[in-house]
């Protein structure tokens, strides 16, 4: 198979993406706008960028009609954002909240998610999130129908390093997919 990704005939660039760079971890990003809403939704063009100082980025899409989406809004306004960590038995909560709320409703409690407080930052985290990375705004980059999100980790919890005890998610395709080591090198 054969893909012009600069003509795209017969095919769809978002799924042959979606489709070869696999599995994707998932941000499940709880923001704050600027009147204290809480917001919280999943996105998986998500990974880390560098570990010296330690750097996230999450793409986030433009609605169709060009409007930013709550959360780059949120971040943009407040400059601080908290990655939950993804697990199993999260998998439900993490899929209502992709939904699209209005801005005015908080997916917390429209949803009964369980808040904790964060340490270094004033937008709240998942209280059940098995870790969760706590970030602040360092660079904003507009790019086609994108915002690029790049956030400086200031702290990091977590009940385990151990992927067994975490048990997380990705995204393989348009699904979910549990991530497991399969051999030790």
């Amino acid at each position: 198979m054969l893909f012009d990704m600069e003509k795209p005939e017969g095919f769809d660039p978002y799924e042959v993406l979606t489709k070869l760079v696999v599995p994707r971890p998932i941000a499940w990003v709880s923001s704050l706008s600027a009147e204290g809403i809480t917001n919280l939704a999943p996105f998986s063009f998500y990974n880390a960028v560098c570990d010296e100082p330690p750097v996230v980025l999450i793409s986030i899409s433009r609605r169709e009609d060009g409007r930013r989406k709550d959360t780059a809004r949120n971040i943009l306004e407040t400059k601080e954002f908290v990655i939950n960590f993804v697990s199993e038995e999260l998998l439900e909560l993490v899929e209502e909240s992709s939904e699209d709320f209005p801005p005015e409703v908080s997916e917390f409690e429209a949803l009964h998610v369980e808040r904790a407080s964060s340490i270094k930052v004033k937008v709240p985290r998942v209280a059940k999130a098995k870790a969760w990375l706590e970030c602040v705004l360092l660079k904003h980059e507009e790019l086609f129908d994108y915002d690029l999100i790049f956030g400086r980790v200031v702290f990091a919890g977590a009940e385990s390093l151990d992927y067994r005890v975490l048990k997380p998610l990705g995204r393989l395709s348009g699904r979910f997919c549990k991530i497991i080591e399969i051999s030790q090198g």
